[in-house]
């Protein structure tokens, strides 16, 4: 993943951050954290495979 990306995606999660914390709703600041740790997650280790089924050949 490039660097600029890396960047992209863990600026995204401290707005994601600031969001939940300025949330009134639990729910929706439930949501901005799920979106946080996702973009932290892309941010730290990059995009994840996708998930396969086993094969039988």
């Amino acid at each position: 993943m490039a660097e600029q990306d890396r960047i992209y995606f863990a600026q995204r999660a401290a707005e994601e951050q600031e969001l939940a914390s300025a949330a009134s709703d639990p729910e929706v600041a439930k949501a901005h954290r799920e979106m946080q740790r996702a973009y932290l997650e892309r941010a730290s280790v990059g995009e994840r495979p996708a998930a396969t089924s086993d094969i039988v050949g």
